[in-house]
């Protein structure tokens, strides 16, 4: 492995040539390869990790170009896993990628703990408390993220630590959709960088705190709210994962960013 590559990282007094090894240790599993989870694959490919898990069934559409830029024309029809996987061992033949062509449901929660970090690329409420009761059960860190319209969100969630998503959400939702309500090319690719910086922290154990951050992209706003541990959460305080029921298994197509 040639160290040079991250030589721009390594100059950097946050990360320097000690945690850009513990970096190229680490794990991560990346569940929905739409706009904010293929950036942000490329983005940790870039960074320099051992190595990415990636989970998604859909296959890339027209309608995908104009804000999931890992993916061209050539793409269309080809499972999204399948592609970002051989595009990102291009970028960087020194990170292994393992992809799965499937959605993420309580069967594959087992995948959570052979990660060191798990980053949310979803937009569904359900793909969502599966991710959160697997974090939890299993110990590992997650970064949600969202993106729709101008505006986008991310969070750290933290086992033991910070709250977790069933702190503040009791039970699936419909969510917009992009295809609905329409989404600006550059919200998913910012939410993604975020969310990547913010995993960043977490794997190099800088301290975290508990807030949903708010962005309004095209005024220019970031907004952050403290979300404190619910002391009667179902997940993170009952340890009901009622999630990872068989119930919760072959649930369907996700709806991915």
């Amino acid at each position: 492995m040639d160290m040079k590559r991250y030589s721009r990282q390594i100059v950097l007094k946050q990360i320097g040539e000690a945690n850009q090894k513990k970096l190229l240790e680490k794990t991560i599993l990346i569940i929905g390869l739409g706009g904010t989870g293929s950036a942000a694959a490329e983005m940790f490919s870039r960074l320099g990790v051992k190595k990415l898990i990636l989970v998604d069934r859909d296959r890339i559409e027209i309608t995908n170009l104009h804000r999931q830029i890992l993916y061209d024309m050539d793409d269309l029809k080809e499972y999204k896993a399948e592609t970002a996987a051989k595009k990102l061992q291009k970028i960087n033949p020194d990170v292994e990628v393992e992809f799965h062509n499937s959605a993420f449901d309580s069967s594959l929660a087992y995948m959570v703990n052979s990660a060191d970090l798990v980053f949310d690329g979803t937009d569904n409420m359900t793909t969502r408390f599966i991710i959160n009761d697997a974090c939890d059960k299993y110990g590992i860190p997650w970064v949600f993220t969202s993106a729709i319209e101008m505006y986008g969100e991310f969070k750290a969630i933290i086992p033991g630590k910070t709250s977790c998503y069933a702190c503040f959400n009791s039970e699936p939702a419909e969510l917009p959709s992009c295809e609905v309500t329409g989404v600006l090319n550059t919200v998913p690719a910012l939410i993604a960088s975020y969310g990547v910086n913010l995993a960043v922290k977490i794997l190099l154990d800088y301290g975290i705190d508990g807030s949903i951050y708010f962005i309004d992209a095209f005024n220019f706003e970031i907004n952050k709210i403290n979300v404190e541990r619910n002391s009667k959460c179902r997940c993170c305080h009952d340890k009901d994962y009622k999630y990872l029921g068989k119930e919760y298994s072959g649930i369907g197509k996700s709806i991915l960013l």
